[in-house]
Protein backbone atom coordinates (compact mmCIF):
# COMPACT_ATOMS: atom_id res chain seq x y z
CA UNK A 1 0.00 0.00 0.00
CA UNK A 2 1.37 3.29 -1.00
CA UNK A 3 1.68 5.91 1.69
CA UNK A 4 0.14 9.23 1.00
CA UNK A 5 2.55 12.07 0.60
CA UNK A 6 3.39 13.86 3.75
CA UNK A 7 1.99 17.41 3.49
CA UNK A 8 3.79 18.77 6.57
CA UNK A 9 7.25 19.99 6.68
CA UNK A 10 9.99 17.59 6.13
CA UNK A 11 12.05 17.75 9.29
CA UNK A 12 14.71 15.78 7.61
CA UNK A 13 15.51 18.71 5.30
CA UNK A 14 17.29 21.76 6.56
CA UNK A 15 14.87 24.55 7.35
CA UNK A 16 15.42 28.29 6.79
CA UNK A 17 16.30 30.02 10.01
CA UNK A 18 13.86 32.42 11.48
CA UNK A 19 10.35 32.55 12.63
CA UNK A 20 7.52 31.66 10.32
CA UNK A 21 7.41 29.91 7.03
CA UNK A 22 10.22 30.15 4.61
CA UNK A 23 10.15 32.72 1.88
CA UNK A 24 7.98 31.16 -0.78
CA UNK A 25 9.58 33.27 -3.51
CA UNK A 26 12.97 31.90 -2.84
CA UNK A 27 16.11 33.32 -1.36
CA UNK A 28 17.33 36.72 -2.52
CA UNK A 29 13.85 38.17 -2.93
CA UNK A 30 12.07 40.50 -0.51
CA UNK A 31 10.35 38.78 2.29
CA UNK A 32 6.59 39.21 1.76
CA UNK A 33 6.02 39.13 5.47
CA UNK A 34 8.22 42.20 5.87
CA UNK A 35 9.77 41.18 9.17
CA UNK A 36 13.27 40.40 10.21
CA UNK A 37 13.76 36.80 10.73
CA UNK A 38 13.59 35.79 14.32
CA UNK A 39 16.97 35.29 15.91
CA UNK A 40 18.91 37.14 13.26
CA UNK A 41 21.01 40.20 14.14
CA UNK A 42 20.67 43.02 11.59
CA UNK A 43 23.92 44.09 10.01
CA UNK A 44 25.51 47.05 11.80
CA UNK A 45 24.98 50.52 10.28
CA UNK A 46 28.21 52.21 9.29
CA UNK A 47 28.63 55.99 9.72
CA UNK A 48 28.68 58.17 6.61
CA UNK A 49 32.02 58.21 4.98
CA UNK A 50 33.05 54.94 6.55
CA UNK A 51 35.68 53.30 4.49
CA UNK A 52 36.72 56.50 2.73
CA UNK A 53 40.42 57.11 2.56
CA UNK A 54 41.82 59.99 4.66
CA UNK A 55 43.48 62.88 2.80
CA UNK A 56 46.98 62.21 1.70
CA UNK A 57 49.82 63.48 3.83
CA UNK A 58 50.49 67.19 3.33
CA UNK A 59 47.06 67.89 1.84
CA UNK A 60 45.28 70.58 3.87
CA UNK A 61 41.54 70.61 4.36
CA UNK A 62 39.54 73.16 2.34
CA UNK A 63 39.84 76.74 3.66
CA UNK A 64 42.99 76.00 5.63
CA UNK A 65 45.39 78.96 5.72
CA UNK A 66 42.85 81.56 4.57
CA UNK A 67 43.08 84.90 6.37
CA UNK A 68 40.11 85.89 8.52
CA UNK A 69 38.24 89.09 7.60
CA UNK A 70 39.49 92.37 9.15
CA UNK A 71 38.48 93.09 12.69
CA UNK A 72 34.96 94.43 12.91
CA UNK A 73 34.12 93.48 9.29
CA UNK A 74 31.72 90.61 8.83
CA UNK A 75 31.86 88.60 5.59
CA UNK A 76 29.13 89.82 3.31
CA UNK A 77 27.92 92.36 5.84
CA UNK A 78 28.16 96.10 5.37
CA UNK A 79 29.17 95.95 1.72
CA UNK A 80 29.46 99.40 0.22
CA UNK A 81 26.41 100.66 -1.48
CA UNK A 82 26.33 101.22 -5.20
CA UNK A 83 28.14 104.46 -5.93
CA UNK A 84 29.68 104.76 -2.45
CA UNK A 85 33.25 106.06 -2.45
CA UNK A 86 36.08 103.71 -1.67
CA UNK A 87 36.93 103.70 2.00
CA UNK A 88 33.43 104.70 3.10
CA UNK A 89 31.59 107.97 3.26
CA UNK A 90 33.66 110.86 4.56
CA UNK A 91 36.96 109.48 3.27
CA UNK A 92 39.14 111.94 1.39
CA UNK A 93 40.46 110.46 -1.87
CA UNK A 94 44.18 110.88 -2.48
CA UNK A 95 44.96 114.29 -3.92
CA UNK A 96 41.53 115.72 -3.11
CA UNK A 97 41.15 119.09 -1.42
CA UNK A 98 40.18 119.18 2.26
CA UNK A 99 36.59 120.00 3.23
CA UNK A 100 35.54 123.65 3.29
CA UNK A 101 36.36 125.53 6.45
CA UNK A 102 33.43 125.65 8.82
CA UNK A 103 31.87 122.39 7.58
CA UNK A 104 30.56 120.15 10.36
CA UNK A 105 33.54 118.49 11.98
CA UNK A 106 36.06 120.23 9.73
CA UNK A 107 39.43 120.42 11.39
CA UNK A 108 38.45 118.17 14.29
CA UNK A 109 40.73 115.13 14.66
CA UNK A 110 38.82 111.98 13.80
CA UNK A 111 35.84 113.76 12.23
CA UNK A 112 34.55 112.40 8.87
CA UNK A 113 36.19 114.05 5.90
CA UNK A 114 38.90 115.69 7.95
CA UNK A 115 42.48 114.74 7.03
CA UNK A 116 44.10 114.43 10.42
CA UNK A 117 46.97 112.49 11.86
CA UNK A 118 49.10 112.08 14.91
CA UNK A 119 50.43 115.19 16.67
CA UNK A 120 53.81 116.31 15.36
CA UNK A 121 56.74 118.27 16.66
CA UNK A 122 56.89 121.98 15.90
CA UNK A 123 59.53 122.99 13.40
CA UNK A 124 60.09 126.73 13.85
CA UNK A 125 61.87 127.14 10.53
CA UNK A 126 59.19 125.24 8.65
CA UNK A 127 56.39 127.19 10.35
CA UNK A 128 57.99 130.57 9.63
CA UNK A 129 58.75 129.64 6.01
CA UNK A 130 55.18 128.46 5.52
CA UNK A 131 53.74 131.62 7.08
CA UNK A 132 55.95 133.87 4.97
CA UNK A 133 55.10 131.96 1.75
CA UNK A 134 51.38 132.25 2.48
CA UNK A 135 51.73 135.95 3.28
CA UNK A 136 53.61 136.66 0.06
CA UNK A 137 50.96 134.80 -1.92
CA UNK A 138 48.12 136.95 -0.46
CA UNK A 139 49.59 140.12 1.07
CA UNK A 140 46.63 142.38 0.29
CA UNK A 141 43.87 140.58 2.23
CA UNK A 142 46.16 139.85 5.17
CA UNK A 143 47.33 143.40 5.85
CA UNK A 144 43.80 144.84 5.87
CA UNK A 145 43.06 144.04 9.56
CA UNK A 146 46.39 145.58 10.58
CA UNK A 147 45.68 148.72 8.56
CA UNK A 148 42.22 149.04 10.09
CA UNK A 149 43.63 148.57 13.59
CA UNK A 150 46.31 151.16 12.91
CA UNK A 151 43.69 153.65 11.68
CA UNK A 152 41.42 152.99 14.67
CA UNK A 153 44.34 153.50 17.02
CA UNK A 154 45.28 156.73 15.31
CA UNK A 155 41.73 158.10 15.43
CA UNK A 156 41.31 157.21 19.10
CA UNK A 157 44.66 158.77 20.00
CA UNK A 158 43.72 161.93 18.14
CA UNK A 159 40.35 162.12 19.89
CA UNK A 160 41.99 161.58 23.26
CA UNK A 161 44.50 164.40 22.77
CA UNK A 162 41.81 166.77 21.49
CA UNK A 163 39.62 166.12 24.54
CA UNK A 164 42.61 166.49 26.82
CA UNK A 165 43.49 169.84 25.25
CA UNK A 166 39.95 171.15 25.47
CA UNK A 167 39.49 170.15 29.10
CA UNK A 168 42.90 171.35 30.25
CA UNK A 169 43.53 174.65 32.00
CA UNK A 170 46.94 176.30 32.19
CA UNK A 171 47.71 178.66 35.08
CA UNK A 172 50.80 180.84 35.31
CA UNK A 173 52.43 181.48 38.70
CA UNK A 174 55.17 183.77 39.88
CA UNK A 175 58.03 181.82 41.36
CA UNK A 176 59.14 184.76 43.54
CA UNK A 177 62.49 185.18 41.86
CA UNK A 178 61.38 187.33 39.00
CA UNK A 179 60.27 184.39 36.91
CA UNK A 180 57.10 182.43 36.29
CA UNK A 181 56.06 178.86 35.95
CA UNK A 182 52.95 177.25 34.53
CA UNK A 183 50.72 174.50 35.88
CA UNK A 184 48.36 172.64 33.57
CA UNK A 185 45.35 170.93 35.09
CA UNK A 186 42.80 168.76 33.38
CA UNK A 187 39.22 168.51 34.52
CA UNK A 188 37.49 165.87 32.46
CA UNK A 189 34.70 165.43 34.94
CA UNK A 190 32.03 162.74 34.67
CA UNK A 191 31.61 163.32 30.94
CA UNK A 192 35.29 162.85 30.28
CA UNK A 193 35.37 159.69 32.39
CA UNK A 194 32.40 158.27 30.51
CA UNK A 195 34.04 159.11 27.20
CA UNK A 196 37.22 157.36 28.30
CA UNK A 197 35.25 154.22 29.15
CA UNK A 198 33.51 154.31 25.79
CA UNK A 199 36.82 154.66 23.96
CA UNK A 200 38.27 151.74 25.92
CA UNK A 201 35.30 149.54 25.04
CA UNK A 202 35.53 150.50 21.38
CA UNK A 203 39.22 149.67 21.27
CA UNK A 204 38.68 146.35 23.05
CA UNK A 205 35.84 145.28 20.74
CA UNK A 206 37.83 146.34 17.67
CA UNK A 207 40.87 144.37 18.81
CA UNK A 208 38.77 141.30 19.56
CA UNK A 209 36.91 141.51 16.26
CA UNK A 210 40.04 141.92 14.16
CA UNK A 211 41.94 139.28 16.15
CA UNK A 212 39.13 136.76 15.66
CA UNK A 213 39.04 137.67 11.96
CA UNK A 214 42.79 137.20 11.68
CA UNK A 215 42.73 133.79 13.38
CA UNK A 216 39.76 132.71 11.26
CA UNK A 217 41.59 133.74 8.11
CA UNK A 218 44.79 131.99 9.19
CA UNK A 219 42.91 128.74 9.81
CA UNK A 220 41.25 129.00 6.40
CA UNK A 221 44.67 129.46 4.83
CA UNK A 222 45.82 126.32 6.69
CA UNK A 223 42.79 124.51 5.23
CA UNK A 224 43.89 125.49 1.75
CA UNK A 225 40.86 127.71 1.13
CA UNK A 226 41.07 130.67 -1.26
CA UNK A 227 41.20 133.92 0.69
CA UNK A 228 40.06 137.46 0.03
CA UNK A 229 39.71 140.68 2.00
CA UNK A 230 36.40 139.40 3.41
CA UNK A 231 38.17 136.27 4.68
CA UNK A 232 40.19 138.35 7.14
CA UNK A 233 37.33 140.65 8.08
CA UNK A 234 34.63 138.10 8.92
CA UNK A 235 35.32 136.31 12.21
CA UNK A 236 33.86 132.95 13.02
CA UNK A 237 32.03 132.54 16.37
CA UNK A 238 32.72 136.11 17.45
CA UNK A 239 30.56 135.91 20.60
CA UNK A 240 32.34 132.87 22.10
CA UNK A 241 35.67 134.41 21.12
CA UNK A 242 34.92 137.60 23.06
CA UNK A 243 33.72 135.65 26.10
CA UNK A 244 36.81 133.44 26.07
CA UNK A 245 39.12 136.43 25.61
CA UNK A 246 37.57 138.23 28.58
CA UNK A 247 37.90 135.25 30.90
CA UNK A 248 41.44 134.46 29.75
CA UNK A 249 42.37 138.13 30.16
CA UNK A 250 40.98 138.27 33.69
CA UNK A 251 42.80 135.08 34.70
CA UNK A 252 46.03 136.40 33.24
CA UNK A 253 45.65 139.80 34.92
CA UNK A 254 45.02 138.23 38.32
CA UNK A 255 48.00 135.92 37.81
CA UNK A 256 50.26 138.82 36.89
CA UNK A 257 49.24 140.66 40.05
CA UNK A 258 50.11 137.58 42.09
CA UNK A 259 53.88 137.81 41.73
CA UNK A 260 53.79 137.72 37.90
CA UNK A 261 54.71 134.01 37.67
CA UNK A 262 51.08 132.72 37.84
CA UNK A 263 50.15 135.14 35.07
CA UNK A 264 52.95 133.88 32.82
CA UNK A 265 51.83 130.32 33.49
CA UNK A 266 48.27 131.27 32.55
CA UNK A 267 49.46 132.86 29.30
CA UNK A 268 51.37 129.68 28.46
CA UNK A 269 48.55 127.25 29.27
CA UNK A 270 45.69 129.23 27.68
CA UNK A 271 47.47 130.42 24.53
CA UNK A 272 45.49 128.11 22.18
CA UNK A 273 42.03 128.78 23.67
CA UNK A 274 40.82 131.07 20.87
CA UNK A 275 42.04 128.60 18.25
CA UNK A 276 40.01 125.81 19.83
CA UNK A 277 36.94 128.05 20.03
CA UNK A 278 37.11 128.88 16.33
CA UNK A 279 38.59 125.71 14.84
CA UNK A 280 36.92 123.02 16.97
CA UNK A 281 33.72 124.92 17.83
CA UNK A 282 34.34 124.40 21.57
CA UNK A 283 32.80 126.37 24.38
CA UNK A 284 34.61 128.48 26.95
CA UNK A 285 35.45 125.78 29.48
CA UNK A 286 36.18 123.07 26.90
CA UNK A 287 38.46 125.38 24.90
CA UNK A 288 40.46 126.43 27.96
CA UNK A 289 40.77 122.82 29.07
CA UNK A 290 41.88 121.70 25.60
CA UNK A 291 44.48 124.47 25.43
CA UNK A 292 45.80 123.56 28.87
CA UNK A 293 46.07 119.87 27.96
CA UNK A 294 47.78 120.66 24.66
CA UNK A 295 50.33 122.98 26.25
CA UNK A 296 51.09 120.51 29.02
CA UNK A 297 51.40 117.57 26.62
CA UNK A 298 54.14 119.31 24.63
CA UNK A 299 55.77 121.92 26.83
CA UNK A 300 58.83 122.62 24.70
CA UNK A 301 56.90 122.99 21.43
CA UNK A 302 54.18 125.12 23.00
CA UNK A 303 56.75 127.35 24.68
CA UNK A 304 58.65 127.83 21.41
CA UNK A 305 55.41 128.77 19.65
CA UNK A 306 54.55 131.36 22.31
CA UNK A 307 58.04 132.91 22.37
CA UNK A 308 58.35 133.24 18.59
CA UNK A 309 54.85 134.74 18.30
CA UNK A 310 55.68 137.33 20.97
CA UNK A 311 58.97 138.16 19.25
CA UNK A 312 57.12 138.83 16.00
CA UNK A 313 54.68 141.05 17.84
CA UNK A 314 57.51 142.92 19.59
CA UNK A 315 59.31 143.55 16.30
CA UNK A 316 56.15 145.11 14.87
CA UNK A 317 55.65 147.21 17.98
CA UNK A 318 59.10 148.76 18.06
CA UNK A 319 58.64 149.87 14.45
CA UNK A 320 56.17 152.54 15.61
CA UNK A 321 53.37 149.96 15.44
CA UNK A 322 53.43 150.18 11.65
CA UNK A 323 55.33 146.91 11.55
CA UNK A 324 52.32 145.16 13.07
CA UNK A 325 50.60 145.49 9.70
CA UNK A 326 52.97 142.75 8.51
CA UNK A 327 54.04 140.95 11.69
CA UNK A 328 50.48 140.53 12.99
CA UNK A 329 49.18 138.36 10.11
CA UNK A 330 52.55 136.67 9.90
CA UNK A 331 52.38 135.77 13.59
CA UNK A 332 48.82 134.40 13.30
CA UNK A 333 49.78 132.27 10.30
CA UNK A 334 52.75 130.96 12.28
CA UNK A 335 50.47 130.23 15.24
CA UNK A 336 47.94 128.42 13.03
CA UNK A 337 50.66 126.22 11.54
CA UNK A 338 52.06 125.27 14.96
CA UNK A 339 48.57 124.68 16.38
CA UNK A 340 47.64 122.33 13.55
CA UNK A 341 50.90 120.44 13.86
CA UNK A 342 50.48 119.99 17.61
CA UNK A 343 46.89 118.77 17.23
CA UNK A 344 47.59 116.56 14.21
CA UNK A 345 45.42 118.74 11.99
CA UNK A 346 45.67 119.50 8.30
CA UNK A 347 48.10 122.10 6.93
CA UNK A 348 47.86 123.03 3.27
CA UNK A 349 51.13 122.95 1.34
CA UNK A 350 52.91 126.26 0.99
CA UNK A 351 52.54 127.92 -2.40
CA UNK A 352 55.54 127.53 -4.66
Amino acid sequence: MTEPPNEGPDFRKPQQPGYGPPNPQGPGTPDPYGSTQYGQTPPPQQPPGYGQQPPSYGQQPPGYGQQPPPYGQQPGYGAPESGAPAGGYGAVPPGAAPPPYGAPGAGVPGAPGTPTGAPQQVNIGEALSWAWAQFKANPGPMIVPGLIMFLIGGVIAAVYFVILAVSSTTTTYDNGYGGTYQVTTSSLGAGGLLLGIVLYVVVFVAIMYLSASMITGALRVADGQPVSVATFLKPDRFGPVVGTAIVVGLITAVGLVLCIIPGLIAIFLLQFSIFFVIDKKLGLGAAMSASTNLSRSSVSNSLLTLVVAYVLSYIGTILCYIGLIVTWPLGQLFYAHCYRRLTGGYVAPAPV
